[in-house]
């Protein structure tokens, strides 16, 4: 027996579970769902408030690093909420899952997203210490704009998931 298969066999109980109800079904999905929309549309604003507070005055700056370093435990908590379903996800189908070259693919942005944003948050820490030079500025300014277009990606491989 595979890993994949041995993988399957133990996830069948709750492949079926999941196949047998409509709400079980929903409800992890829009879970999943849910937990991406809010982590990546915090992300998001976030990483454009970046942008305009790199061109702003000092005051608005270290306001908008101290709202950015307050947003990374929502974000973190919506990308809890899609992680913990997204493997409820996987277990539903795994022989369709863990074949999938778009799963994988996805998983690594997702990976690079989580590196992304740990950078993200260290550079944040950093301006928000008064190590707010020209260098800091660009790295938070980097790793926002890596953060919007590796939350975008994710979006576009999930949907590439669906239509598998």
């Amino acid at each position: 027996m595979t890993l994949v298969e041995s993988i399957a066999h133990f996830a069948k109980p709750w492949a079926d579970a999941y196949a047998d109800s409509k709400v079980l079904m929903d409800s992890v999905t829009f879970l999943h769902v849910a937990g991406f929309l809010v982590a990546g549309g915090l992300a998001l604003s976030a990483d454009r408030a970046v942008f305009r507070a790199a061109r702003a005055d000092e005051v608005t700056r270290r306001v908008q690093v101290s709202e950015l370093n307050a947003v990374h435990a929502p974000v973190l908590a919506g990308l809890a909420v899609a992680f913990l379903t997204g493997i409820l996800l996987f277990l539903a189908d795994v022989e369709t899952f863990a074949t999938s070259p778009v799963f994988w693919v996805k998983m690594g942005f997702l990976a690079l997203l989580l590196g992304n944003g740990a950078l993200l948050s260290r550079a944040g820490h950093r301006v928000a210490s008064g190590e707010a030079g020209v260098g800091s500025w660009n790295l938070l300014r980097r790793t926002a704009a890596a953060s919007s277009a590796l939350w975008l990606v994710a979006v576009l491989t999930g949907v590439m998931l669906v239509n598998l």
